[in-house]
């Protein structure tokens, strides 16, 4: 689109009833989104009311965890760069490595919010990918992060991404994932009120897990799992370590 037709949109842009913004955003490349909403990359995910409250927590986390600058990290379902941002500035170049299966939404937040963080030079690895092939990366890490990715995700398509971090650890790796706890186990198939706004469910997603699944993805492999639990998450979400041997 010319650089003349985007400038007539934004002028219009606040003239244009909703009725029409909406079906013409849902008609154009996701690109161009930015003309109607500068920050719709963001709501491609959950709690974007969060949006600072939740980047910042993950970096404190994980830096009480023992994360240090010169470590590689790998972010799992790095969505819009929320926690990557913060993760980018505190470690050295080309150690952060992010992926997710949005690629629209990691693009533009490849060009927007590396841009307004002044981290551009920082030179993190951006991959869009939904099957967990993290040997296309092509680096082993020291630690990983999925923050509210296991709360979407079937429990085949969370095998899949343990055996497949399995590969992607450094001996001793850490991999630190969320999950929503169902305390009554496997035979509970009952719906749980997590917070006031929050319900999980047994076969849908949000998606909660007793402990058990987890224990029995990791046998036979060398992953060490542990419920580490409370970490400060403002929605309940419940904290996993998962430690390659």
């Amino acid at each position: 689109m010319a650089e003349g037709g985007l400038r007539l949109l934004r002028s219009a842009k606040r003239y244009l009833p909703t009725s029409v913004k909406r079906p013409l955003k849902k008609a154009i490349p996701r690109r161009y989104h930015r003309i109607f909403d500068p920050h719709w990359h963001r709501r491609t995910i959950g709690n974007v009311p969060l949006w600072d409250e939740l980047g910042r927590l993950q970096l404190t986390f994980l830096i009480e965890e023992g994360l240090r600058p010169e470590h590689h990290l790998l972010d799992v379902g790095c969505g819009p760069l929320r926690a990557g941002a913060h993760f980018v500035r505190f470690l050295e170049p080309s150690r952060y490595y992010g992926v997710d299966k949005n690629q629209d939404a990691l693009e533009e937040a490849r060009e927007r919010e590396l841009t307004a963080a002044e981290i551009v030079e920082k030179r993190p690895t951006l991959v869009a990918m939904s099957d967990f092939g993290f040997e296309r990366l092509g680096q082993h890490f020291d630690y990983a992060i999925a923050q509210s990715v296991f709360t979407h995700l079937y429990l085949n398509e969370i095998a899949r991404c343990l055996l497949n971090i399995e590969k992607a650890l450094k001996p001793g790796g850490k991999f630190y994932a969320t999950f929503f706890m169902n305390p009554g186990g496997k035979r509970n198939l009952a719906d749980i009120a997590q917070t006031e706004t929050v319900v999980t469910h047994f076969d849908r997603d949000f998606f909660h897990y007793d402990l058990s699944p987890f224990e029995w993805i990791c046998e036979g492999t060398s992953l060490d799992v542990r419920y580490y639990g409370e970490w400060g998450h403002p929605r309940n979400q419940k904290m996993l370590v998962f430690t390659k041997a």
